[in-house]
């Protein structure tokens, strides 16, 4: 698997357990369980512990979550850090330097074609019926944004859009 790839399904794998969050729990007999908050508020238990479990392990697991999105933001200011220096990096279809490209303009057309809704459904999980409002709602949730605006304001969201989009031509163009 290339490294793009495993990165975008690193993300769409955090993503799909949003809000990730999860808390350690000791029962009655003194066993230890993860419990999950979910996007409602509630609390779901995902992981049972053996008793020989160390805490140090316990946490590792427990903090899992949020060191992931700690790593990919270090990716993420990594490689536009990188993308910065190149000295023959310039901006798609000869846009000058300072010009930022709309990404939200983007992700808002985007949202309205039958194609991105179907990507959607199978790659992350959108559910039926397939809706704008629905789509803007799943991309917003992927990209860790409140608003497609985001896009052009955040360098970190900007490139998951981009990779998000990347993906999405990928699977165009090999048939889905």
């Amino acid at each position: 698997m290339r490294d793009d790839a495993r990165l975008a399904r690193i993300r769409d794998q955090l993503a799909a357990i949003a809000p990730g969050r999860w808390t350690q729990v000791h029962d009655g007999d003194g066993c230890c369980f993860l419990e999950a908050r979910t996007r409602t508020g509630d609390t779901l238990p995902i992981v049972r512990f053996d008793p020989a479990a160390s805490q140090d392990e316990i946490t590792f697991v427990a903090d899992a979550p949020e060191t992931v999105r700690f790593l990919l933001g270090l990716v993420d200011r990594a490689i536009t850090a990188v993308r910065g220096r190149e000295p023959h990096h310039q901006p798609a279809r000869g846009l000058p330097a300072t010009a930022r490209k709309n990404y939200a303009a983007e992700a808002a057309m985007l949202c309205s074609e039958p194609a991105f809704m179907a990507f959607l459904h199978e790659r992350h999980g959108l559910e039926k019926p397939l809706t704008e409002e629905k789509v803007a709602q799943r991309l917003r949730g992927l990209l860790g944004v409140t608003s497609r605006r985001d896009l052009n304001d955040n360098d970190d969201a900007a490139e998951r859009w981009r990779v998000i989009r990347g993906d999405f031509d990928t699977w165009k163009r090999t048939g889905r």
